[in-house]
């Protein structure tokens, strides 16, 4: 049964995005996620004493760290966040990657990278990978590095996983997928099937209109673009996690299968029953979801398997 505060955030959700504009043409995207409409999530999640925030900029990207004072190696996630390749940041995920810091223990570099439709493909990738790079010019260890991200984020991090194989660069410790969105052909049979159960993700011409202002002229059966049709072999062990009410639930359990077969005992799949997409950014303050700190222990304890 899921938690009280669970359903309670399922509801409220349920009922923004209903009243939520729709999205027909890729200009409805920034009206839609506007700045103002999130402005005051912006700040006030980084409350934690024990964690510095700062920015940085590597060539055009800009970089926020986490530098967590009570960790005294270099261990450093890589989040790369979701919100369909055209929305979010740190005023979404910021509560997200300050929890991730303190359970799992690390630091924190997340970079704002840059968004679809003004930057389609490959620009996000570009950007994840220069971000990776530049933890490995810092000196620090790819052992000591690992990757996660959630929705389009996670399709990001199996993106950038192919990058880093097809470069010969030294591959990290692991890699987490939260919810991942790994098909943008949308040809799984959730999205029609629990479509109506997902407050977060409702089916409609908003998700075509999305795919099409991230892909551009590009094919979204391109591996980078929907990770389901990459290739696995020799890479890192993979966590996925996903919520059993998910519109796209059918791009973690497919992911799955894919993995058991190709990447073979590096995988572990864990679905939360009566959960919604990403539930875990709802983990900062009383009306928290206990879940959500659940699945961040579930992270932390498959990254100390390998760090």
């Amino acid at each position: 049964m899921p938690s009280l505060r669970s359903r309670f955030w399922a509801s409220t959700i349920s009922k923004i995005i209903d009243n939520a504009p729709e999205i027909n043409h890729p200009n409805d995207i920034r009206r839609d996620f506007s700045e103002d409409r999130i402005s005051f999530l912006r700040t006030n999640w980084k409350k934690k004493k024990y964690i510095d925030y700062t920015n940085i900029n590597i060539d055009d990207l800009e970089l926020l760290k986490l530098n967590n004072k009570k960790v005294k190696s270099s261990k450093t996630l890589l989040y790369l966040h979701g919100g369909g390749y055209v929305a979010c940041g740190p005023e979404t995920h910021g509560a997200l990657i300050t929890q991730l810091s303190l359970i799992t223990k690390s630091h924190v570099v997340f970079p704002i990278y840059r968004l679809a439709p003004e930057n389609p493909f490959p620009a996000a990738i570009e950007d994840a990978l220069l971000a990776y790079k530049y933890l490995l010019k810092e000196g620090i260890n790819s052992k000591e590095i690992f990757v996660a991200g959630d929705s389009a984020g996670g399709g990001l991090t199996l993106a950038l996983l192919q990058k880093i194989k097809s470069e010969e660069l030294p591959t990290p410790s692991c890699a987490i997928v939260i919810s991942p969105w790994t098909d943008l052909t949308l040809s799984g049979n959730s999205i029609h099937e629990r479509g109506h159960r997902d407050p977060m993700i409702k089916p409609g011409p908003g998700m075509q209109v999305t795919v099409s202002a991230y892909c551009g002229n590009e094919d979204p059966m391109n591996p980078l673009i929907s990770p389901l049709f990459a290739d696995y072999r020799d890479m890192p062990p993979i966590q996925i996690q996903v919520a059993s009410e998910e519109t796209i639930y059918d791009d973690s359990s497919r992911l799955y299968e894919k993995l058991k077969v190709e990447n073979p005992g590096k995988v572990e799949f864990i679905e939360w029953k009566g959960l919604f997409h990403v539930f875990q950014a709802f983990c900062l303050g009383w009306l928290a979801i206990p879940e959500a700190k659940k699945s961040i222990k579930r992270i932390a304890k498959f990254v100390d398997s390998y760090i």
